[in-house]
């Protein structure tokens, strides 16, 4: 019997040890096999990775092989006044002063038309008393004259007398996304040319208040925010979608900030374009009052009870201007325009904004608040003067 017992119990001995075996195998074959499976998909996921990254590096050196020729540097010449001697010093008026042409900034642009129409930012070519030179990218320098300006908006027209230039394709500025990539090139700094940055479409519907180094201050609104790098002398270049086309005019950045730039969507730039080659000038409806935005939580919006609207002001010029749609329609300082038909004017939809869809001869209707009670007048847009 005892010998009949150790043999049943080797047999269970050794049927433990076969199943342990087993299951051992089972185990070490599964933990096996999901190591292979993972190493596998990271694999298959590093070469997916790989052929995207080279796939957009591809684009971009391509897009900027195509615009690159058709960005431009502008730099800004005036008349300095300088003494010939250190020694003039020392005789005050009656020194001699020499007066010569000195380089004294430099922005972007780039062509929108084969015969020589460049797009640039207002503020670079604002100096009446300055000459514009657009440097190509082959080095060719060429005169430029400032045939326009927008009333409203931080954009100009400069030309050149060279045929047979290539113009940069523009996008509709109402299709991007936040997150799609962006490539903005330009005249960094006014030393670096066609310099190239890359990042993204950080934010749209933007507004901001951008000053320049001369303390003019401009409201900018409805604007696109990037992180693609933007520096002094960028003002006026492209921002491109990554096919190559124009999704914004680059104009300002934030100072205290890294990586927050700004550009005008380039569906304002295209009306500018067509208004210039169809009247030679920008036609932008004008009603004809000088204004400011109320937003919530400020002194005004709790003086006249609304959180929104465009309230007229006096300021550098009368706040109703004479003659305009807004005095014969009997418009006053201190009211506050709510809407224009049904669109509700904010601080990111500002009344030049909402005029944007309308045009000269439009008949609107605004609803006004007056002594804290509304109304409603109709009006027809006229040309802004110049």
């Amino acid at each position: 019997m005892e010998s009949e017992h150790k043999s049943t119990s080797l047999a269970n001995i050794v049927l433990i040890s076969v199943l342990a075996s087993s299951v051992a195998g089972f185990f070490s074959g599964g933990i096996a096999y999901s190591y292979i499976a993972r190493v596998e998909r990271e694999e298959r996921a590093s070469s997916i990775t790989n052929v995207d990254v080279s796939s957009e590096q591809s684009a971009i050196i391509e897009l900027v092989d195509r615009t690159a020729p058709s960005v431009v540097s502008i730099t800004i010449s005036k008349q300095i006044s300088v003494r010939q001697s250190p020694l003039d010093l020392f005789f005050g008026e009656n020194g001699r002063v020499e007066t010569r042409e000195q380089e004294i900034g430099g922005g972007s642009g780039f062509v929108v038309s084969s015969d020589g129409m460049i797009l640039t930012n207002k503020h670079v070519v604002s100096d009446e008393d300055a000459t514009y030179t657009v440097v190509f990218d082959d080095g060719e320098r060429v005169e430029a004259t400032v045939v326009a300006t927008h009333p409203t908006q931080d954009l100009a027209i400069v030309e050149v007398d060279r045929d047979g230039l290539t113009p940069i394709e523009f996008a509709d500025s109402d299709t991007i996304q936040v997150g799609q990539t962006a490539v903005a090139i330009g005249n960094a700094l006014s030393e670096f040319d066609n310099t190239v940055s890359r990042g993204v479409v950080s934010g749209l519907s933007r507004s901001i208040v951008a000053s320049d180094s001369s303390g003019n201050a401009e409201q900018l609104s409805n604007i696109i925010q990037t992180d693609a790098a933007i520096n002094p002398g960028n003002s006026g270049g492209p921002l491109l979608d990554i096919n190559g086309r124009v999704i914004g005019v680059n104009v300002a950045t934030a100072t205290r900030a890294e990586s927050i730039g700004f550009a005008i969507p380039s569906n304002v730039a295209i009306e500018m374009i067509e208004d210039v080659e169809q009247f030679g000038e920008v036609r932008v409806p004008f009603v004809g009052v000088r204004y400011s935005m109320i937003s919530p939580a400020s002194d005004e919006s709790t003086e006249y009870g609304v959180d929104y609207g465009a309230l007229i002001v006096e300021g550098a010029g009368p706040s109703v201007v004479p003659g305009s749609p807004a005095e014969s329609a009997g418009l006053e300082e201190g009211d506050v325009i709510l809407q224009v038909d049904d669109q509700a004017l904010t601080v990111t939809n500002p009344l030049a904004d909402a005029l944007l869809e309308y045009e000269s001869g439009d008949e609107v209707t605004l609803t006004i608040l007056r002594d804290g009670e509304e109304s409603q007048v109709s009006l027809t847009l006229a040309d802004r003067p110049e």
